[in-house]
């Protein structure tokens, strides 16, 4: 499927949900929703703006990308080229220059936005639904990120070494995500004593001394590939031991590997955490899933839908899930396509790192292990 079919089976998705929901027009401005529409394209210039540089309006009768003159080119020959996309510019100085497109091309009374702007009502969420089933292509370019992703995690930990900064390693892994055309928009890094006491570690200048985390979301082509690598030295130059690491890295793997296993066509999400959370008790730490968000549904955005109890999302074979336990500073974390009969497949795993097989619920499921230096 070339791009401008995959945009032109997103286009009749859209404006069936359109007809469905008596609207006439939507327009996309986020990252993910730009990305989505147009085959992978790029809308972004600052990454921590939620819109970008451009947006694509979705009518009935037509799709048009919506640009400041001094983007229109780029986006153009770069990043929606075969979309069929009709450009529509406007001088970049006039504030109101996309809101004065906007009312000329669409009923704005009768239009939603992704991110509600313009005045525009924000989108029910069913918009966003559209895209967590992902067509070849996108799963295609998901391996191909993952793959990427998953290299620049394990070069960068594997690269570090007693004495760096946390800042060091995460500087390492940013270089090897740029390298690769990947942007990290999520890059933890935490040593040692950090890890227990924090499930977010931003990187600081704390120097690794025994043990190191490198967390990351990665994101390219709008798409979204999380992971985490521990390394554990054992070098007479290291610092004191942690007895007890390996027995809860090995229990956040088997509540990880239980998820992953209970990722099916068909089943709850709300009902894939119910059954992580029994994991946690027959591990020995049941109030360790309140300490932090097990993740969930990934793609267009880290994520898409974040899983708890009350989730009502149902799995379908062609979406992504990356899930995330924790206990007591050990982490495990990939990203998985919910499969169609042969299982969830890891899209975040290379040939590099030491696997084990983990036997949950009657199934093997492969797990990163915490490697020894």
């Amino acid at each position: 499927m070339n791009r401008a079919r995959e945009v032109q089976a997103k286009l009749e998705a859209l404006r069936g949900w359109l007809e469905h929901s008596d609207l006439d027009a939507a327009l996309l401005s986020s990252h993910g929703g730009f990305a989505w529409i147009s085959g992978g394209g790029d809308n972004h210039v600052v990454v921590a703006q939620d819109a970008g540089a451009a947006s694509v309006l979705v009518t009935r009768e037509d799709a048009y990308l919506v640009a400041p003159n001094n983007e229109l080119r780029r986006l153009v020959d770069e990043q929606v080229t075969g979309a069929g996309f009709t450009p529509v510019e406007w001088p970049w100085p006039e504030e109101d220059g996309e809101g004065r497109i906007v009312e000329r091309l669409c009923d704005p009374a009768r239009t939603v936005s992704d991110l509600g702007r313009l005045g525009l009502p924000v989108a029910p969420p069913e918009l966003a639904e559209l895209r967590l089933t992902l067509l070849p292509p996108e799963r295609d370019r998901y391996r191909r990120l993952g793959r990427d992703a998953a290299e620049a995690v394990e070069v960068a930990v594997l690269a570090a070494q007693p004495g760096d900064r946390e800042l060091d390693i995460a500087a390492r892994l940013e270089f090897e995500c740029r390298r690769r055309d990947v942007v990290a928009v999520v890059a933890l890094v935490g040593v040692d004593n950090r890890l227990g006491v924090f499930r977010h570690p931003l990187p600081t200048a704390r120097r690794l001394e025994r043990t190191v985390l490198v967390s990351l979301t990665g994101r390219r082509h709008g798409l979204h590939a999380s992971l985490t690598r521990m390394v554990h030295f054992h070098s007479h130059l290291a610092g004191a031991a942690d007895p007890d690491l390996e027995e809860r890295h090995a229990a956040a793997v088997r509540v990880d590997a239980r998820l992953i296993a209970e990722s099916e066509p068909g089943a709850g999400l709300g009902a894939v955490f119910d059954r992580g959370v029994e994991q946690y008790q027959r591990e020995g730490f049941g109030g360790e899933w309140r300490l932090h968000h097990q993740g969930g549904l990934t793609g267009y955005a880290g994520r898409e839908v974040f899983a708890s109890s009350a989730a009502h999302h149902t799995l379908r074979a062609g979406q992504a899930a990356a899930w995330n336990p924790t206990i007591g500073g050990a982490k495990s974390e990939d990203t998985i396509l919910v499969g169609d009969g042969a299982g969830p497949e890891t899209l975040t795993r290379t040939s590099t790192w030491p696997q084990v097989a983990v036997e949950v619920q009657g199934e093997i499921v492969e797990r990163p292990i915490l490697l020894r230096r």
